[in-house]
């Protein structure tokens, strides 16, 4: 008899094939996979997999206006972003008396636990476990849609304003530096005047420093909402949410892109001119996972021995936090709203699945968290395998959303 879980085994084994193979690639013909490699291949995933992708699974797979459409599955995830923002915000509380820390590390710690990777691991998961791949891009992508809409733009925030209090405090460090030290003598070509050339000195300091505080604010007040607004509107990814939203409330991919009705007979409106439009959809969007892990692989090559370069106490706690505290946190959610037993399985499963390379790419932008990043992309792809196995004997052992 065969394993029931043995298809989940395959699709994780096949995730760590594929990662393997860009690792052993940029190292046989680094000229080849290197660095430019990397981000031309990351442009193509986030540009026009991905959001062909999105497309798709909402404007096509998704009804909105059906009775059984999950909002509440949605909801879960919402809420489970929400708590961990409070989890980083109180962790960093209770350690604040490192004065380093502040809000950049707020947002490190929030990517390192919702950061997850719904569709490049999640949508190969998931079909396995439900043996259906229009299944398996649906939970996937709804899983998703929050961090778009929701967590990504407070993500920005907090870096833009680390980024401001870096620019305001190193200002503030070349105001003082062009200043006289305590205690310098200055030379006067009259020493009678030094009295009263003194605090016109001071004076003019305090004035640089009032001026970099008024242009720091105004900086807070105008600038960085407006960057948020471009980067968030400018991201190809929530593009496709906006229009898969567009194409399924419009009803248009339910009457006219769907050969079948939901209950298996022919649809009457289905026009078979547009099928290549789908097609295109899929064939783009199944790119998505491979050319990702791909890439991952490559970019864990490349990082070397930085690829994991924080302490095994702080990893510890990284993955005792993500792999074990975020699922168990999503079983009380998947609970409180009576998620059934698919979307109740699915919301843990994707709850337990590492952190993407995506985090990484946004910490590096910002100078921040690198280090901590790239040790939980690496460490929690590593132990994917165990991790998701482990959480579908547990749920079974509990008798929770049981599958087979």
């Amino acid at each position: 008899m065969t394993w029931k879980y043995l298809p989940v085994l395959n699709a994780c084994l096949n995730i760590i094939f594929t990662v393997s193979l860009g690792s052993i690639m940029g190292w046989l013909a680094p000229q080849v996979f290197d660095k430019a490699f990397v981000n031309a291949s990351v442009k193509f995933v986030f540009h026009i997999s991905l959001p062909c992708l999105v497309v798709k699974g909402i404007g096509v797979g998704v009804d909105f206006y059906s009775k059984t459409f999950l909002w509440k599955y949605i909801a879960c995830f919402l809420i489970l972003r929400v708590f961990a923002l409070v989890l980083a915000a109180i962790s960093l509380k209770l350690q604040r008396k490192n004065s380093k820390l502040g809000i950049g590390d707020v947002a490190v710690r929030w990517l390192a636990l919702t950061w997850i990777s719904t569709v490049i691991l999640g949508v190969p998961i998931l079909t396995a476990v439900f043996g259906d791949a229009q299944k398996g891009a649906f939970y996937g992508l709804l899983a998703g849609i929050s961090s778009f809409v929701f967590q990504l733009p407070f993500q920005l925030f907090f870096f833009e304003c680390h980024k401001l209090n870096s620019d305001r405090l190193e200002a503030e460090k070349n105001d003082e530096s062009e200043s006289p030290e305590l205690g310098q003598e200055l030379e006067y070509e009259n020493n009678d005047q030094k009295e009263d050339e003194q605090p016109i000195i001071e004076n003019e300091g305090k004035e640089k420093k009032s001026s970099n505080i008024i242009k720091y604010n105004h900086a807070i007040h105008g600038k960085l909402w407006r960057d948020i607004l471009i980067r968030v509107g400018s991201n190809p990814v929530l593009w496709g949410i906006t229009l898969g939203f567009i194409i399924s409330l419009s009803t248009f991919g339910k009457r006219y892109l769907r050969p079948k009705n939901d209950d298996k007979t022919p649809n009457s409106n289905y026009l078979p001119g547009l099928q290549f439009f789908v097609d295109s959809l899929t064939w783009f969007g199944e790119c998505v996972s491979p050319v990702s892990l791909f890439s991952m692989g490559i970019w864990m090559q490349m990082q070397g021995r930085n690829l994991v370069s924080i302490g095994i106490g702080e990893i510890t706690i990284f993955m005792i936090s993500k792999l074990i505290i975020v699922p168990i946190l999503m079983i009380g959610l998947a609970k409180a709203f009576q998620l059934d037993d698919e979307p109740g399985r699915a919301a843990v499963l994707i709850a337990s699945l590492p952190i993407s390379l995506a985090s990484f790419s946004l910490g590096s932008k910002y100078n921040k968290g690198e280090a901590a990043l790239s040790t939980n992309v690496a460490v929690g792809t590593v132990l994917m395998l165990p991790t998701v196995v482990i959480w579908n004997l547990v749920l079974d052992e509990l008798d929770l959303w049981t599958m087979y």
